[in-house]
């Protein structure tokens, strides 16, 4: 009879006691970003302002510049690149600037826009060129302000991204390249500098690419990459 006292008390409490439960959080938005070689160090830019924005949940993947489609994608990131036919958004994140970059090993007197020119289109280099494919942002901008349009020598070495430009030139006791500034970050690299109305040219809109214009986390998202490129 106790026993059957106790139960009956404990499951009249259990009936009595009101069910906590908590309303679970909402799915996350997904974003999807794709972005083009020659902004490869914006990764680490992506990942802090997804950790900063737990509302989205973030992909992202490397597309070549030819391949470029806006719509396949939320938002696309490039350098100074619109598709042929673009009819999207294109949003100015900020600017990148290109330095022309060398082991530390070559003197830089050596190394003067004339040798430069020199060096990337000879048939028998002193140093070793590094470039980029032909539809690269960053190869565009070299040919058409160093090079001035000059064929480029077939001695010159492609790098498919800046982390490998960087690996090849710190690696490189003759080796030469150039890479968007904020990708620098090895200790065997020196900057070479260009006349003042070169290195004026060697700048590049940072440009987000969206089928229309962001709203919403995705807006958010952006404003967070515009920023973190202002501290970089």
């Amino acid at each position: 009879m106790r026993k059957f006292l106790l139960v009956f008390l404990l499951a009249f409490t259990a009936a009595c006691t009101p069910f906590a439960y908590s309303v679970p959080p909402p799915e996350p938005e997904h974003l999807s970003v794709a972005y083009t070689p020659a902004l490869s160090w914006m990764e680490d830019n992506l990942n802090r302002c997804a950790q900063d924005q737990p509302e989205i949940s973030l992909t992202v993947e490397v597309r070549p510049t030819a391949s470029i489609e806006v719509g396949a994608v939320d938002v696309t990131l490039t350098l100074d690149t619109l598709p042929e036919g673009f009819s999207g958004t294109a949003a100015q994140l900020g600017w990148e600037q290109v330095v022309v970059i060398a082991n530390a090993e070559i003197p830089a007197t050596q190394l003067e826009l004339p040798d430069l020119q020199n060096l990337y289109t000879s048939l028998a280099p002193v140093y070793q060129p590094w470039s980029y494919p032909e539809n690269s942002e960053l190869h565009t901008l070299f040919a058409e302000v160093i090079l001035k349009e000059i064929e480029q020598s077939p001695h010159t070495k492609i790098a498919p991204n800046s982390e490998a430009m960087l690996a090849a030139v710190n690696n490189g006791p003759l080796a030469v390249g150039f890479i968007p500034i904020t990708a620098l970050g090895a200790e065997n690299i020196q900057i070479i500098p260009m006349p003042e109305e070169i290195a004026a040219k060697l700048f590049l809109p940072v440009l987000a690419l969206t089928p229309e214009e962001s709203q919403g986390n995705a807006r958010i998202f952006l404003s967070c990459l515009t920023d973190s490129l202002e501290l970089d």
